[in-house]
């Protein structure tokens, strides 16, 4: 599939070639799979019915910080960065030893240990920072690559700056600074998207990244799902669990796979990338429900409270994307008014029986389901009798 790129000099599109993701890519990614694991265990207050502020912040600065280093890194490759042996050693000897040290270190009390946190985040801040002087040496003679590989210098040197800055600051403090400095890079690109867009992004490459990273935060959630299937606990619940697994990545795939446009022109990427962050919260915050001890039914409430959220985060970030989709595929009331509707019945019956387990998980895998037939039925209603009979199967 092509990219279409808009050559201001000659005033048409230009065809740029699709970007591969590369192996390094998908070997840089294994690491945040066991970050993924590690941080999903951070709220273990919850284990006991109740949430420590404490552990909030923790989860949400870490979570964030794992996700900011590998979007900067993504971003990267996918104008810049190329397959080669320069590029390899940057992100597996120079980026992923110290993602490793931050991923085995994540803890509920790693408060004492945020120094060594901070100091490996900042180690890898400064070798993405240098990559971009790199890249400005390679580009001198672009103007708009020049002016946005600047752009993106003063928000790495921004985050460099805050990093260090939360060295010095005591207590809880540093935390929420060093993820403060996580989100300037996000809120920096919301200024600077006119730039981003004079420089497309390779919208297949990235896509594909992204669906990559949804899919290991899925897995996680399968992890989590496979303690049901032990023989010992194995029951109709085990396989409910799997459908609701199942039909999440239905939903997702139906959207990014199926109904987005990946031809558009002009696109700087940074909204669909921070969009993201909504659907791999949700779905980390649903992984985290299926580790609450399913034998306790006096934590029905914090079970349904914690799927619920998922769920709306997850559903979130997806139909924030849908203004993305072919013209063919854009949302409608049809759609969405019965899409609330389920979303509103599954979360207030949930309520309801909020001390029964069983009719809790049945309730859950109804709301999921039912919101996954809805969606795919929209999709492929949407297409040509041709298409819908090659989606469908034979």
């Amino acid at each position: 599939m092509d990219v279409y790129r808009k050559d201001e000099h000659m005033g048409e599109k230009m065809i740029e070639e699709t970007k591969k993701v590369n192996l390094t890519e998908l070997f840089y990614d294994l690491v945040f799979v066991f970050g993924i694991s590690k941080i999903t265990h951070v709220l273990h207050s919850l284990e006991r019915g109740i949430l420590s502020l404490n552990e909030i912040i923790i989860y949400i600065v870490v979570f964030v910080c794992f996700i900011n280093v590998w979007n900067v890194q993504t971003v990267y490759m996918n104008r810049y960065g190329k397959h080669n042996l320069l590029h390899i050693i940057i992100m597996t000897v120079l980026q992923m030893p110290a993602l490793l040290f931050m991923a085995a270190n994540v803890s509920p009390d790693m408060e004492d240990s945020w120094t060594a946190f901070t100091l490996a985040i900042l180690w890898i801040a400064v070798v993405q920072f240098l990559q971009y002087i790199f890249a400005y040496t390679k580009h001198k003679h672009s103007e708009k690559d020049i002016k946005l590989i600047k752009d993106f210098l003063w928000l790495l040197f921004a985050r460099l700056v805050v990093i260090v800055i939360s060295l010095f600051i005591p207590g809880t403090g540093r935390i929420l600074l060093t993820g403060f400095g996580s989100i300037l890079i996000i809120l920096g690109s919301s200024l600077f998207r006119k730039d981003m867009a004079m420089v497309p992004i390779n919208l297949p490459h990235l896509i594909e990244r992204l669906t990559l990273f949804t899919i290991i935060t899925l897995g996680e959630m399968l992890m989590a799902a496979a303690n049901f299937f032990e023989l010992e606990k194995f029951s109709i619940n085990s396989v409910l669990i799997m459908c609701q697994i199942a039909a999440l990545f239905l939903f997702y795939i139906s959207e990014f796979d199926h109904a987005i446009e990946d031809n558009l022109p002009c696109q700087s990427g940074a909204g669909l990338i921070y969009k993201h962050y909504f659907i791999w919260f949700g779905l980390n915050i649903c992984t985290i429900d299926l580790d609450l001890d399913y034998a306790n039914d006096a934590m029905g409430i914090a079970r349904v409270i914690m799927m619920f959220l998922g769920l709306f985060l997850f559903y979130l970030g997806v139909f924030n994307n849908a203004h993305l989709n072919k013209k063919s595929h854009k949302l409608d009331k049809k759609l969405m008014i019965p899409f609330v509707l389920v979303y509103l019945l599954g979360l207030g019956s949930s309520f309801i029986f909020q001390s029964n387990v069983p009719v809790i998980t049945v309730l859950c895998t109804l709301t999921i389901v039912l919101e996954t037939v809805l969606f795919v039925s929209f999709v492929i209603r949407r297409f040509p009798k041709e298409i819908r009979k090659e989606m469908i199967g034979p």
